[in-house]
C-alpha cells in the first residue's frame, strides 16, 4: 500500500492511544512508535499452515474488533483474511504465523461444535511495528484453543488485540508466552453470547533489559452459568516493565457466573516495574468471583534452604522462577507444544 508519509504520521499521530487513555495509561503506544518504524502504513500477509481439515478462505466477513488499533488497521483498508473451520475437528494444531511488520486483520470462524487448536507465532522485524487484529466467532458447542508464543527484538513495537466472540457451551483454552519488545501488548476481549462459556486464560511474561509487555483481557458476560478461570505470572528484572489489566464485566441475566482471576509477579530489580489493574464489575447477585493479585521477589528463605544443600545460588534462582512460572501451562493438552514453552522459559532464565 502507498500513502503520503505526512498524512499517514498526522492520522497516526491523532489514531495511537496514549497514557491519556485510561484503558492504555501503562502502555502508551503514541509514545513508543516513532517516525522510523518500518510498517506504520503497510500492509502485512497472515500466513496459516493446516492438516488440510480446515476450510480456508481468503474473504473474511467486516465483523472486526473495535479497539482504536482495530479502527487503525481499517483506516489503511487491510484486507481481512478469513479461515472457516466446519464440523471437521483438526487433529493437528494449526499454525498462524503473523507478518513481521504492518497491519494484518484476521477471521477465524469455528462452527457448531467444531474444535480448532491455533498457535500463533508473532516474531517480527528488528525496528519494526505490528498492529494485528484477530476476531475468533466461535460457534455453539466448538472448542477454541490459542497457543500464544510473542518473541519480538527488543526494539519491536507490536499490538495484538484479539476479539473472541462465544455462542452457548463454546469453549475457550488459551495460553500465551512473551519476552515483550520496545511495546508489547496482547490484549483478550471475550463476548457470551450464550450460556455456559468456558474459558481457561494463562498467560506468562519473562522481561529484561528494557523490554515492556502488557497483558489486557476484557470478559464479557450477559448470559448464565460461564465458568472462567485466569492466571498470569510474570518475572520482570533490570528496567522491565510488566502490565496487567483484567476485568470481567457481569450482567445482571449472567446469573451462577463463576469466575477467577489471578495476577502474580516477581520483581528481580529495583528498578523493574509492574503495574496491576485487576477489576470486577458485577450486577448479578448469584455469582462466585473473584480476584487476586501478588507482586513480590524471591523467597530468600526457599533460597537459603537450597544454597544449603549444595546448590548453586543462580541455578537455585532458576529453579524457584521455574516452578514458580510452571504451573500456568499445567492444563496444556499438547505435550510437544507444552515442552517447547517450558523450555522456552528454562532458557530464558538460565541467560
Amino acid at each position: 500500500m502507498s500513502a503520503n508519509f505526512t498524512e499517514a504520521e498526522t492520522l497516526l499521530g491523532l489514531a495511537l492511544p496514549s497514557r491519556r487513555d485510561e484503558a492504555w495509561k501503562y502502555t502508551d503506544v503514541r509514545r513508543a512508535v516513532t517516525e522510523s518504524a518500518r510498517g506504520l502504513t503497510l500492509m502485512g500477509e497472515p500466513s496459516l499452515t493446516t492438516d488440510g481439515k480446515a476450510a480456508l478462505n481468503l474473504r473474511g466477513e467486516k465483523i472486526m474488533g473495535d479497539s482504536p488499533m482495530s479502527a487503525l488497521a481499517a483506516t489503511f483498508e487491510t484486507p481481512i483474511y478469513g479461515f472457516t473451520v466446519k464440523q471437521a475437528v483438526a487433529e493437528k494444531p494449526v499454525r498462524l504465523t503473523l507478518p513481521k511488520q504492518g497491519h494484518a486483520r484476521i477471521q477465524i470462524k469455528l462452527a457448531s461444535k467444531a474444535s480448532l487448536h491455533v498457535t500463533e507465532d508473532h516474531r517480527g522485524a528488528a525496528g519494526g511495528f505490528s498492529n494485528v487484529d484477530i476476531v475468533y466467532l466461535v460457534g455453539k458447542g466448538a472448542h477454541l484453543t490459542r497457543t500464544i508464543l510473542v518473541d519480538d527484538p527488543a526494539d519491536h513495537v507490536r499490538i495484538c488485540t484479539a476479539s473472541i466472540d462465544m455462542e452457548t457451551d463454546a469453549k475457550l483454552t488459551q495460553h500465551a508466552l512473551s519476552f515483550g519488545g520496545a511495546l508489547s501488548r496482547m490484549e483478550t476481549v471475550v463476548t457470551g453470547y450464550g450460556r455456559n462459556v468456558n474459558c481457561l486464560i494463562n498467560g506468562a511474561y519473562l522481561l529484561s533489559e528494557d523490554r515492556h509487555c502488557d497483558f489486557t483481557s476484557h470478559i464479557a458476560l450477559a448470559h448464565p452459568g460461564a465458568h472462567i478461570r485466569q492466571s498470569v505470572k510474570g518475572v520482570v528484572t533490570d528496567k522491565g516493565r510488566g502490565v496487567f489489566q483484567g476485568k470481567f464485566h457481569v450482567e445482571r441475566k449472567a446469573q451462577h457466573t463463576d469466575a477467577e482471576m489471578r495476577h502474580d509477579a516477581l520483581m528481580l530489580s529495583e528498578r523493574a516495574e509492574i503495574r496491576s489493574k485487576p477489576e470486577l464489575e458485577i450486577y448479578a447477585d448469584d455469582v462466585a468471583c473473584a480476584h487476586g493479585n501478588t507482586i513480590g521477589q524471591l523467597d530468600e528463605s526457599a533460597l537459603f534452604y537450597m544454597r544449603q544443600r549444595g546448590i548453586p545460588l543462580k541455578a537455585a534462582r532458576a529453579l524457584l522462577m521455574q516452578a514458580f512460572l510452571a504451573d500456568v501451562f499445567d492444563d496444556m493438552d499438547d505435550e510437544a507444544l507444552q515442552g517447547d514453552i517450558l523450555a522456552r522459559i528454562e532458557e530464558w532464565l538460565g541467560a
